[in-house]
């Protein structure tokens, strides 16, 4: 039994004419009516009652039986064969897309959102929030498809493509209560005996090394406290114990 064969018997049942349904098919006769005697042989029953003295033919109890299920099954075969071709071009399923943990999301990244699901709506977009390491770590073990990261995060990792989508600006955030808060053009030299806190190096190993050359080119060995993650440097930043660099949206 094959999907010619299949097809055969579908559009006889319909029409009850083998030259009409061949004609439809673009098939000759004689090649339509073997294909239906192949299913009566391999199925053990007769599908249609044929009349010599009548060009119209009728199905069988047992072909009416057959057409019933084939025809439920045959749509539901188109059905799922349209929903695993939109699966491969990648119309259905679930993209993973990971994001820096604590960060607000950028509206550039939310209209691209946005333009993704008028042109995809068949895929759910899955976000998940972790720190720089974890983005990187689940890129590799395929716990998410994509990440928006820093750029300075994947450049140079192997196995790993980026694409450019647009800059960020790094700023110096400080308790709004702290001397220097209300001074204007300031620079980093002005920080050099504030504790700058970090997100561990374990976390973002390629920032913390960044942060240290930048201040020795202005000068001083920045002193450097790891926070554990983004919660707990932002506690110590809101409590006023110390400074830190942050890229902003």
């Amino acid at each position: 039994m094959n999907s010619m064969q299949i097809k055969c018997f579908l559009k006889a049942a319909q029409n009850l004419n083998f030259t009409e349904s061949a004609a439809e098919i673009f098939i000759t006769q004689p090649a339509f009516s073997h294909n239906i005697s192949t299913l009566e042989e391999e199925w053990g029953i007769e599908l249609f009652v044929r009349s010599n003295r009548k060009k119209d033919m009728s199905l069988t109890p047992a072909g009416s039986v057959m057409y019933e299920g084939i025809k439920n099954l045959a749509e539901q075969f188109e059905h799922l064969l349209q929903k695993a071709q939109s699966t491969h071009q990648g119309k259905l399923g679930t993209l993973r897309i990971g994001l820096i943990g604590a960060e607000r999301i950028d509206e550039r990244i939310l209209t691209m959102f946005d333009k993704f699901q008028e042109k995809y709506p068949g895929v759910d977009l899955l976000l998940r929030r972790g720190s720089h390491s974890e983005l990187i770590k689940w890129l590799y073990n395929k716990t998410i498809d994509i990440s928006f990261s820093l750029k300075i995060d994947v450049m140079n990792k192997e196995g790993l493509d980026y694409r450019y989508l647009y800059d960020v600006d790094s700023v110096l955030i400080l308790n709004a209560a702290h001397p220097l808060a209300k001074r204007q053009g300031l620079s980093l030299i002005d920080f050099k005996d504030e504790t700058f806190v970090n997100v561990s190096a374990s976390e973002s190993p390629v920032i913390n090394a960044m942060l240290k050359q930048e201040c020795e080119k202005a000068g001083f060995i920045p002193k450097i406290f790891d926070a554990a993650d983004v919660n707990e440097q932002a506690l110590y930043l809101e409590s006023g114990k110390g400074v830190a660099v942050c890229s902003i949206n």
